[in-house]
């Protein structure tokens, strides 16, 4: 390799990761999950349509928080919490990354990068990366109960249940988390 090689490739490389630092320029943490998202608007509309009913709103009234991150925290660590009671789970360190993009296409554009294949999903639990990407012009509790529920699954298990089993998990998970 010459030397204009390897710095044309050097380049290409620093100019990927930056791309991928300036896409998730904010992130914040607690203590199930890692939050990342372009635009603080973000978590205020996953917010507004992350609605909870009196149990779940109950336990996030409980919760010491101020701003619209905080909030979008709290209500994804209650999920987190809730799913693991629903599924009767509790794996040792559950730590996942949360992704907010702005729509189904973003998710779509994501999964087609990481996969190769287009696939027409509005959110999406990436096994090997330990992360959901959501749509936040399509998120609802379900949406995402649903999500975590696979996130939970593979937490716990050593050897990864068959695929119908993990959706059935994350089915009954979504099905259940409000009550």
């Amino acid at each position: 390799m010459t030397n204009r090689s390897i710095r044309i490739s050097a380049l290409t490389l620093l100019l990927i990761l930056s791309q991928v630092i300036c896409a998730f320029a904010f992130e914040q943490k607690s203590r199930h999950a890692t939050l990342r998202y372009s635009d603080p608007k973000l978590v205020r509309e996953f917010n507004d349509r992350v609605y909870f009913g009196r149990s779940l709103l109950r336990i996030l009234r409980k919760r010491n928080v101020v701003t619209s991150e905080e909030e979008g925290m709290a209500k994804i660590d209650i999920i987190i919490e809730k799913a693991m009671v629903v599924l009767d789970m509790f794996p040792d360190n559950m730590h996942i990354t949360v992704v907010l993009l702005p729509r189904a296409s973003d998710v779509a554009r994501v999964y087609k990068e990481r996969y190769g294949r287009s696939a027409n999903h509005i959110a999406y639990y990436s096994l090997s990366e330990k992360t959901i990407y959501l749509s936040v012009s399509n998120v609802n509790l379900e949406v995402i109960s649903h999500e975590v529920g696979h996130a939970v699954v593979d937490h716990f298990f050593k050897v990864r249940p068959p695929y119908n089993i993990h959706e059935l998990m994350a089915q009954f998970t979504a099905k259940h988390i409000q009550d």
